[in-house]
């Protein structure tokens, strides 16, 4: 491999904008090509940007360019797709969560990477948030015991009136709130928990006619701890998405979120709070938030020593299977007759 990373990005939205601006920002990473079927896009960076390549058709950017990791940003139907195409190519991927629309359209990339295996990540970039890093290390020590039961929440002021774009499309996301923003949530439950048990889910539209935009759940874990998850895209005073977990143990409790954890201990009888800046994870270039840069960085460094990370999308296929057992029981409900508004 040479000295330099040269990466390509397939979709130059918004996520495939941050990740292109990151990735030229660290040292000895450079962006070689773009994919997009966008022509204004493609043009655009043709006029404006020197050294990168734009393409139309991003397998046709796969077969000419010399690439050593390409980031998939495209809307979620094709996530696979073009992950199967990296693989077969020998090309690491990086790709933004969540996997795909259903675990079947999933499935081919798995087998394909268990028979011919490339480095590659998926894009819950919640992981590298400081204060759910502090949370995952109390679960780990066993802190405060036993886990015993948990709350959850993920919220955004996103959606009072009817969505446009592909995001509101069923067959281009795979679902509505649950399988974009709530996937982050589904995914920190499983890193802190384990493997799940049992989930027992129902949804409900309102503001949408194809998609959830309110998803509740109740889920078991193989550990012993269990508990709710909650989720909406149209949750009012929710400027900013926002994640929330308080997990009870038998020596104490903690509450955490994007912004800070706070602990409470029997033996103290008292709470204890950590701040985001009261963690040293400043990165050089912000763009998003630090943790982006931080899983940008991790990904690049794999790339280089040809080793996995620490978040594959096997990871991201766990969530998938989750995400679809919530549907599956919600769809139930509404079969059995159950006054409830279901996906």
């Amino acid at each position: 491999m040479n000295e330099e990373i040269s990466v390509g990005v397939v979709g130059m939205g918004k996520m495939g904008i941050m990740h292109a601006g990151i990735l030229n920002n660290l040292n000895g990473v450079s962006v070689k090509a773009v994919a997009d079927t966008q022509k204004l896009i493609t043009h655009f960076i043709e006029n404006q940007l020197t050294g990168i390549n734009a393409y139309d058709n991003y397998e046709e950017m796969l077969s000419k360019e010399d690439l050593d990791v390409v980031y998939i940003t495209t809307p979620t139907s094709l996530h696979p797709r073009v992950a199967v195409n990296c693989v077969n190519n020998g090309i690491p991927f990086f790709v933004e969560k969540p996997l795909g629309i259903n675990t079947e359209s999933c499935a081919p990339l798995l087998e394909l990477l268990q028979e011919t295996y490339v480095t590659n990540m998926i894009g819950y970039s919640k992981r590298f948030v400081s204060t759910f890093k502090m949370a995952k290390q109390i679960i780990d020590n066993k802190e405060l015991g036993e886990m015993i039961y948990f709350n959850s929440t993920m919220y955004v002021s996103q959606l009072f009136s009817r969505g446009r774009g592909w995001r509101y499309d069923k067959g281009i996301s795979g679902g509505g709130v649950l399988n974009t923003l709530g996937t982050h949530l589904i995914d920190l439950l499983l890193w802190f928990f384990g493997d799940y048990s049992y989930v027992q889910g129902g949804t409900k539209r309102y503001y949408s006619s194809d998609v959830e935009d309110f998803a509740h759940a109740y889920i078991a874990f193989n550990s012993g701890i269990e508990g709710t998850i909650d989720t909406s895209w149209s949750v009012r005073n929710y400027r900013l998405p926002e994640i929330k977990i308080e997990v009870h143990c038998s020596r104490g409790m903690f509450v955490v979120t994007d912004d800070y954890i706070k602990i409470f201990t029997d033996a103290d009888n008292a709470w204890k709070e950590y701040y985001k800046q009261d963690f040293v994870s400043g990165v050089d270039f912000d763009l998003g938030g630090p943790e982006y840069t931080m899983e940008d960085k991790h990904m690049v460094e794999c790339v280089k020593k040809n080793v996995k990370t620490d978040l594959d999308v096997f990871e991201g296929f766990a969530v998938q299977k989750v995400i679809e057992e919530i549907y599956k029981t919600a769809s139930n409900k509404a079969e059995m007759g159950v006054n409830t508004h279901d996906y």
